[in-house]
């Protein structure tokens, strides 16, 4: 009887260790953002982009510990690189999410730094800014999705657009965002950030602020 509780207390206490490296990544990106001429969150190519390296490398954060979730065997090496997009030298393995919670480099959360999505990997929507986080309107995927519906009209604001996510295990086919049994956390939910600086753990139950939040933050017609 003890096993199966001392179980889920470790896991509890891997689930906030990865709240809180959630938030450090958002406060930092908050920091970013007072720092960059156009208030964006982040400095990433596209939607697909997970590149995390520029809060590293511009001393935001200052542990690459902060970019792995305790639930994972994910791990930062120090193999260095160029990127060819911001023409830094700094860790390669922070430059991509790592793709599953096996042991395998790369960061553990993926982050969210544009609205919509582009199947060829182009930014369909924009970079989430400070200013576009307070005006940004729901209209798109409530057409696809009936249970979205009463969302049609509002405003994102920034305590409903998210940042970093538990990344979704690309190795499975299970790649839609919403919390697996082999993601991070499982299927119960997964630990999500904010634009307001907030980090919270939502749960992924069927019609669940999870569902409701993955959309309207990556809502691809502004």
């Amino acid at each position: 009887m003890l096993l199966p509780a001392l179980s889920r207390a470790k896991e509890r206490a891997k689930r906030i260790t990865c709240l809180n490296n959630q938030k450090q990544l958002t406060l930092s990106c908050l920091m970013y953002s007072d720092d960059d001429s156009k208030g964006a969150f982040c400095n990433t190519g596209s939607d697909a982009d997970d590149d995390q390296t520029w809060l590293y490398q511009g001393g935001y954060v200052k542990s690459a510990d902060s970019f792995v979730c305790p639930s994972t065997q994910n791990f930062i090496r120090t193999n260095l690189y160029r990127n060819l997009r911001t023409m830094e030298i700094t860790l390669y393995d922070l430059s991509y999410y790592a793709g599953s919670k096996l042991k395998v480099p790369g960061s553990s959360y993926e982050l969210f730094g544009f609205w919509g999505y582009g199947t060829d990997g182009s930014a369909t929507g924009a970079r989430k800014t400070k200013a576009n986080v307070q005006t940004w309107i729901y209209k798109y995927w409530s057409s696809r999705y009936s249970y979205l519906q009463s969302y049609v009209g509002s405003v994102a604001g920034p305590s409903k657009a998210c940042l970093f996510l538990d990344g979704d295990d690309a190795y499975a086919g299970t790649r839609n965002n919403i919390p697996d049994p082999i993601d991070n956390h499982g299927a119960d939910g997964g630990n999500v950030s904010f634009c307001d600086g907030h980090a919270e753990f939502v749960s992924a139950k069927p019609d669940s602020k999870y569902i409701q939040m993955i959309y309207f933050a990556t809502d691809a017609d502004p």
